[in-house]
């Protein structure tokens, strides 16, 4: 069973207001993450990213929701980070994003992190989930709602 507790953590659920490209959401993500886990660089967690973002897309299909995530050799665990952006940033050519779930696993992790991708995915491809996340105002709540959702599902 996947700890979800443990990887949105109340630290790293944020609002974003006001972010204006893929690349500002990317710097956010690893700007959060670093906070709650100091022994990873927000600089190379970012290069990381980016590399994977440019590798394909990871916005899910007619959701708005982008999951983007990489390997890391400074993750000694997996450590997410869930933006609600304020308004949608724009994701590229996938289109506007209202949430990003990022996440980070250690560079040997097994395919733990595919079911934690997986498991967001089924959540975010509910319309009537999606749509309750979409409409959560404060971060406690997303957290709180996504994590009952993700209990469900795993």
């Amino acid at each position: 069973m996947i700890c979800f507790e443990s990887i949105f953590t109340p630290l790293t659920v944020k609002f974003v207001h006001n972010c204006h490209s893929r690349k500002s959401a990317l710097q956010h993500a690893a700007q959060i993450i670093h906070q709650e886990r100091k022994s990873i660089d927000p600089r190379k967690l970012l290069e990381k990213l980016t590399e994977r973002e440019e590798l394909g897309c990871t916005v899910v299909d007619d959701t708005k929701v982008a999951l983007p995530h990489c390997r890391f050799d400074e993750c000694v665990a997996p450590i997410g980070a869930l933006l609600r952006f304020v308004p949608e940033v724009s994701f590229g050519n996938a289109g506007a994003v209202a949430l990003a779930f990022a996440l980070v696993v250690p560079p040997e992790t097994d395919e733990t992190h595919l079911q934690i991708l997986k498991t967001i995915a089924v959540v975010c491809t509910n319309p009537s989930q999606l749509s309750q996340l979409l409409e959560i105002r404060s971060p406690i709540s997303l957290r709180d709602t996504f994590l009952h959702y993700a209990r469900q599902i795993d």
